[in-house]
């Protein structure tokens, strides 16, 4: 399962050893610079780090001097684009949720 995702996200680099998962967050091999991209793709990103049994420890870390000590505007535009497109970089599984109780 690993494999399917370890290489999935442009700004995401992961490496595992005996369960313990290293998620290094960079933008270009430097530190990660946050927008509206970066922040969907972590999303997906938790979503399979989550969903593999074979993840038991993660360590979340950056590249370079700082953690992400800088933000851009760049695709915050959510609800006014269409995200299905390319520029979204990750493509979001469809996930059906019901708000009814059983009783």
């Amino acid at each position: 399962m690993f494999d399917s995702y370890r290489n999935k996200y442009e700004n995401v680099r992961m490496k595992r050893v005996d369960g313990v998962l290293e998620v290094a967050l960079h933008s270009g091999g430097g530190p990660l610079v946050f927008n509206g991209y970066v922040h969907e793709a972590l999303v997906g990103a938790f979503r399979d780090i989550g969903d593999d049994p074979e993840n038991h420890v993660v360590i979340l870390t950056g590249t370079g001097d700082e953690f992400c000590a800088q933000i851009t505007p760049d695709g915050f535009d959510f609800f006014t684009r269409d995200t299905t497109r390319s520029s979204a970089r990750v493509q979001r599984p469809s996930r059906t949720f019901s708000t009814s109780r059983s009783r």
